[in-house]
């Protein structure tokens, strides 16, 4: 594995749509700037039911599902790690991952609602105003 590699390879998936590439324990995400059907509440059901991940294709859903499955295997706390540059898509990331995670934890426990609620407090400290966002 080189970076022209790894660079052809991410190239090569985006025109084709898809927008993820697993890259070992890392998931690489290239924002379309388009809106794609990659979030509906199906792929949300196949991410959450699914035993293994590796067979599903790469999405953000797989990164939040392994905290999930690593939170209950080790009962330790678990973070996503979000990065880019302005404009990449990290808060709509972060969103989609508070998405599953408040879908997993289901409305029994009220807890879907506190997460959910959080996503304005994120989407004001991720929305700051750039050179290539003017928020």
């Amino acid at each position: 594995i080189n970076e022209a590699n790894i660079l052809y390879n991410i190239k090569n998936r985006f025109t084709k749509k898809r927008i993820y590439t697993r890259l070992g324990k890392i998931l690489i995400s290239v924002n379309p700037y388009k809106l794609y059907p990659l979030y509906t509440s199906d792929i949300i059901d196949k991410y959450q039911n699914s035993r293994n991940l590796s067979q599903l294709p790469p999405h953000v859903y797989e990164v939040a599902k392994a905290a999930i499955e690593e939170l209950e295997k080790t009962k330790h706390a678990q973070s996503i790690l979000i990065a880019g540059e302005s404009g990449s898509g990290k808060t709509e990331a972060c969103k989609q991952c508070m998405q599953f995670l408040a879908e997993v934890a289901g409305s029994e426990s009220d807890m879907e609602k506190k997460l959910l609620e959080c996503n304005p407090i994120l989407e004001s400290i991720g929305n700051a105003q750039t050179i290539r966002n003017d928020n």
